[in-house]
């Protein structure tokens, strides 16, 4: 991933490399999840202006809040561009704060906490692009965007809503991953579907149906409509539904199922059939 020059050439000989390394087998043109994913990444539908943008902390509410109103968008506190506005914040604790252009990198403040403001201003100048090849991330401005810390702290739990041209196929749910992290499929429904994925857990409790699961499929159905794939992130409790992120390759395209099977009836569940003629 590292060798190859960081243009379009190089991006795809490098992601077609790493595909082969991830899975075992060359892409083809099948409908099979993570060759969807390497299609759409290795084309200029990867680089359109609304998947660039939305890949954005901060922009993305711009383009969600006149879809979904602003009750389901996480507040803004403050957006910091440069060193100097880094040093001379006044961070409101609790609060987040984390870099918008780009994954992980969280910082949970509490109070008493002393913010890692050398930290900081380091990841102004990350880009995600040089890691993993994802053209989405390569013209992002680096800056900062802090939030007021969700649901008093307490463990949150994600739901992923797998969409495929502006309709909800499938919820990824995520148990909080600071205590024992596991991940279940489940259908619009919320009956789980028989596709492991890792990290298993034994003897995990069922996770329950959201209260609000009819209120974040209809938000996801909005958020998704521009787009053929992507997956739309939400936080939830029984009084709210909160936008997370939208995210346009699920794991970099790199999902590991347990096997083939797996992954192809993950992705019939998706697309209809595996069969590019025949999905709906």
């Amino acid at each position: 991933m590292r060798y190859a020059p960081y243009n379009d050439w190089g991006d795809k000989l490098a992601l077609w490399y790493w595909f082969f390394v991830q899975h075992d087998r060359f892409p083809n043109s099948k409908m099979i999840f993570n060759d969807v994913l390497y299609r759409l990444k290795t084309t200029d539908a990867m680089v359109r202006p609304d998947r660039v943008a939305t890949s954005d902390k901060e922009l993305v509410k711009e383009f969600a809040i006149p879809l979904i109103g602003a009750d389901h968008v996480v507040p803004t506190l403050a957006v910091l561009r440069t060193e100097a506005e880094i040093d001379n914040y006044e961070f409101p604790t609790p609060c987040v704060v984390k870099p918008t252009q780009g994954c992980g990198g969280i910082h949970f403040l509490f109070p008493g906490d002393t913010p890692d403001r050398s930290l900081m201003k380091s990841q102004l100048a990350e880009n995600y692009y040089y890691q993993y090849r994802e053209r989405n991330y390569r013209d992002l401005q680096g800056k900062l965007i802090v939030e007021p810390m969700l649901f008093a702290g307490q463990p949150v739990n994600d739901y992923k809503v797998f969409c495929w041209r502006g309709e909800p196929r499938c919820i990824l749910y995520a148990n909080d991953r600071h205590h024992e992290f596991y991940r279940v499929l489940f259908d619009t429904d919320w009956t789980e579907l028989p596709i492991p994925l890792s990290p298993a857990v034994q003897d995990r409790p069922q996770p329950p149906r959201p209260d609000r699961l009819d209120e974040m499929l209809q938000a996801a159905a909005k958020l998704s409509k521009p787009f053929d794939f992507v997956r739309i992130d939400f936080y939830a409790d029984p009084e709210r539904v909160l936008l997370g992120e939208i995210t346009h390759l699920h794991n970099g395209g790199n999902e590991q199922f347990a096997s083939l099977e797996d992954e192809l009836a993950l992705s019939r569940h998706i697309f209809g059939s595996i069969d590019p003629k025949k999905t709906v």
